[in-house]
């Protein structure tokens, strides 16, 4: 059973931190941008690069083990297969990337994985609840960017409206989503302890999501909680120690392979943005994060989180 552990504690207090004192300090949007793309870059990214990593020890039980030329194949064709869908059909594309990130955000989130058809639609519907309060909580900032990433199919205004509209709903659900989980924790393998954890860690999530801009509130939820967490998780599956020279392990692992997906993300900018009249470097860098979610989240799901 996962533990409420000192990273969580850590990365909360930090949290807690930045978003008081962006209720203090007025913090210029290009500064954000420039912080979002740093985390993203150092940690976020990173974090899917271990996946041959995860693979590579899933499959340790099975006669056959996973090349490196294999794993890189069959990973990059899914890439291509996702990106030429998100060319193609980008709204439907976006729409099927908020469910994948719904699931695999619930997933790492969630603190006992029974690895049931109850536990998937839960946590599933927790990363959702989440997701959908991190855009509508934040819909000015957002509306403009879901625009050009569904290559203006869908205008700001729509964006605007439909976040606006879902916002209170969104709250709502969230918490009927927490009484729900109270009176059946029991049935989930979840002691009164894990549960008061959990709501716990959901309300502080939510007030820091909730108080930081768009940019610093996606950048802290997937850049530092999510990644960190998940950094961790991977520790544990591929065996290392929880000290420095684990960690180190860890990030020279991680390495060539966040160099691979660094450049494929830079080329997909310079590529998308010779198509448009403006360098759009966020909205191509969350479609490149897109893009590289697929796969991820097929190696990901195989991972030990309880």
């Amino acid at each position: 059973m996962q533990e409420f552990g000192n990273l969580k504690k850590c990365l909360l207090t930090l949290g807690l931190l930045l978003a008081v004192t962006a209720q203090i300090l007025t913090i210029d949007d290009e500064v954000q941008l420039y912080l979002l793309i740093a985390i993203i870059t150092l940690t976020g990214i990173p974090h899917g690069s271990l996946d041959y990593f995860v693979e590579r020890q899933s499959s340790s039980v099975t006669p056959q083990k996973i090349s490196v030329k294999q794993f890189l194949t069959r990973y990059l064709l899914s890439m291509l297969a996702y990106g030429i869908v998100w060319w193609f059909f980008p709204t439907f594309s976006l729409i099927a990337f908020i469910g994948m990130t719904a699931y695999h955000f619930g997933e790492i989130d969630w603190p006992f994985r029974s690895n049931t058809k109850l536990d998937a639609v839960l946590y599933t519907i927790y990363g959702f609840l989440l997701t959908a309060f991190i855009l509508t909580s934040h819909i000015d900032s957002a509306a403009p960017i879901l625009e050009t990433i569904v290559q203006k199919k869908l205008s700001t205004v729509f964006w605007m409206r439909l976040g606006s509209l879902l916002f209170p709903y969104t709250c709502l659900l969230l918490a009927l989503n927490i009484l729900i989980l109270s009176s059946i924790h029991a049935q989930l393998g979840w002691n009164k302890k894990l549960l008061s954890q959990f709501i716990i860690q959901s309300i502080l999530l939510l007030v820091i999501i909730y108080w930081l801009p768009l940019y610093l509130s996606f950048g802290f939820y997937f850049g530092l909680w999510h990644s960190f967490i998940s950094f961790n998780l991977i520790r544990k599956q591929i065996q290392l120690p929880n000290d420095y020279a684990g960690w180190t392990s860890l990030v020279k692992k991680a390495l060539p392979f966040s160099t691979v997906a660094w450049i494929g993300i830079f080329l997909l900018i310079v590529i998308s943005s010779s198509f448009q009249t403006e360098w759009l470097i966020l909205p191509n860098l969350l479609v490149g994060i897109a893009v590289l979610t697929l796969p991820h989240l097929q190696v990901f799901t195989k991972i030990k989180v309880s």
